[in-house]
C-alpha cells in the first residue's frame, strides 16, 4: 500500500491482527456484522504508523445516536493560557473550532473575556444531512469542500483529535490553512502512540484512527505540510499522552530537521501468538479456581482487546452501566452487555477494567463496596492492574 501522506514511499506492514467488526455496532439478537482486515503499517520516508487498509468510511457511520467520543481535558487551561500568549492573539481575536470537540475549549476562552468566537455547524456550514455521524462524516466533509473560502475565516482554529481520523489528510490540512487569517494559527491535538507501540499496547488500535503519530512524525508531518511550529508539547497522561503543536504557514522553504530513523516497534505476529497464548493460560487459570471473568466497560478500547487478543470464548459476562447498551450485543460476538447489578451475585471475578483510568478508579471503588472476592486487571498496559504483566 501506497503511505496515506507522501503517496510515494510504498509502506511495510508490520502486523495484521485479523478481521473485526466496527466497535460501535451494537446490536440486539444474531445479526451478522461485516468484518474487515486490520493491520498496522509504516512508511520508511515520512515515518508514519498508519492502518493499513482503511475500513469502509460508510462503514463507521454510527447507526445509534448516542455513539461519542471524549477526550482528556485536564490541559486545556494550560493550552488556552498558552495560546493566549501567541504574538498575534488579543481581545480582538477569533477563536474557533471545527467539532464538538472543541466546546470546552472554546467556553474557557469565553470566561476569559474573548467572545468572538465560532464552531463549525455540521449542518450549516458542512451540509451534513445525517444527525447520526461523527468524526468520520465531518472530517469527510472538510477535506472534500471544493470553496471553502465561503466559511468564516479566523485567527485561531483549534483542531482538537481529528487528523488522526483523516482518510485524505492532505487536502485536509490544506483547507484548514484556507480557514485561517493571515498571521493567524491552528492549534492540532493528537494521541501519542510512542510507548504504545514500544510496549506492544494493542488497545491502541481502532479502526476509526488511520494515523498513529509519534512526536517526530507528527512535527515532520505538520512541518511537510507547509506549517511553522510556534509551539509544541508532550502532555503526559496515564494511559496515554497528547502531542500539541501550535502552527502558523510558513512563508519560507526553510524546513525542520528531524531524525526520522525507525523508532522501535514491537507488534509483530510472532509477539502476538505469544501474547494471546500466555493471556488464555493465565485465564484458565482463574477459570479452574471457579472465578467469573468479565470485562467492564464497552468502549474501542475494550472491544480491541477481546478482539486482537481472541478473548471472546473465554469471556463471561461484558458489564457497561450505560442503560442505552443493557442486552445489546457486543459489536461481532454473542455476548450480552448487562448492568453491573449483575455482579452482586457472584462470588469470584476477574475483572477486566476496559475504561479510561479515571473510570478505573471510580468502578474499583464501586466494586470494592460489594465485598466479593475479586481480581482487577486491566486492558491498558500502562495500568498498574496490566494483565500481561502478571502473565
Amino acid at each position: 500500500m501506497i503511505c496515506k501522506f507522501c503517496d510515494i514511499q510504498k509502506t511495510s506492514e508490520l502486523i495484521n491482527f485479523g478481521s473485526f467488526p466496527v466497535c460501535h455496532k451494537f446490536s440486539k439478537g444474531d445479526k451478522k456484522i461485516k468484518t474487515f482486515k486490520l493491520g498496522l503499517s509504516y512508511c520508511d520516508d515520512c515515518n508514519l504508523f498508519q492502518i493499513s487498509k482503511p475500513f469502509p468510511l460508510n462503514e463507521l457511520k454510527p447507526i445509534h445516536n448516542w455513539i461519542n467520543y471524549n477526550e482528556p481535558e485536564e490541559h486545556l487551561d494550560n493550552l488556552v493560557n498558552t495560546i493566549l500568549k501567541l504574538k498575534y492573539v488579543n481581545k480582538k481575536s477569533t477563536i474557533s473550532g471545527i467539532s464538538y470537540k472543541e466546546i470546552s475549549t472554546i467556553r474557557r476562552f469565553s470566561k476569559k473575556g474573548y467572545n468572538k468566537n465560532w464552531i463549525l455547524n455540521p449542518f450549516k456550514d458542512l451540509r451534513i444531512k445525517n444527525k447520526k455521524h461523527n468524526l468520520e462524516t465531518i472530517q469527510k466533509r472538510i477535506s472534500s469542500i471544493k470553496n471553502i473560502k465561503k466559511l468564516k475565516k479566523t485567527d485561531v482554529l483549534i483542531v482538537r483529535h481529528i487528523l488522526e481520523h483523516c482518510y485524505d489528510i492532505k487536502r485536509f490540512i490544506n483547507n484548514l490553512k484556507k480557514m485561517v487569517k493571515k498571521n493567524g494559527y491552528i492549534v492540532f491535538e493528537v494521541p501519542d502512540c510512542e510507548q504504545s507501540l514500544l510496549r506492544r499496547d494493542y488497545v491502541m488500535m481502532w479502526e476509526e484512527h488511520i494515523f498513529y503519530f509519534t512526536k517526530k512524525s507528527f512535527l515532520n508531518l505538520l512541518d511537510k505540510a507547509g506549517f511553522k511550529i510556534e509551539y509544541f508539547e508532550r502532555y503526559k497522561y496515564s494511559y496515554e499522552s497528547i502531542l500539541i503543536a501550535i502552527v502558523s504557514i510558513k512563508n519560507t522553504s526553510e524546513k525542520l530537521s528531524i531524525d526520522l530513523s525507525k523508532p522501535k516497534v514491537f507488534f509483530n505476529n510472532k509477539n502476538l501468538d505469544k501474547d494471546r497464548l500466555v493471556i488464555k493460560k493465565k485465564i484458565k487459570k482463574y477459570k479452574e479456581k471457579n472465578y467469573n471473568i468479565c470485562m467492564f466497560g464497552t468502549g474501542h478500547s475494550a472491544l480491541t482487546f477481546i478482539n486482537i487478543l481472541k478473548l471472546e470464548k473465554q469471556i463471561d459476562m461484558i458489564i457497561d452501566d450505560d442503560n442505552n447498551k443493557i442486552n445489546m450485543n457486543l459489536p461481532g460476538s454473542s455476548l450480552k452487555i448487562k448492568n453491573s447489578k449483575i455482579l452482586q451475585n457472584m462470588n469470584k471475578i476477574l475483572i477486566f477494567l476496559g475504561v479510561n483510568f479515571e473510570s478505573e478508579k471510580k468502578i474499583v471503588k464501586k466494586i470494592n463496596k460489594l465485598n466479593l472476592k475479586v481480581k482487577y486487571f486491566s486492558v491498558y498496559k500502562n495500568s498498574k492492574y496490566n494483565f500481561l504483566k502478571y502473565a
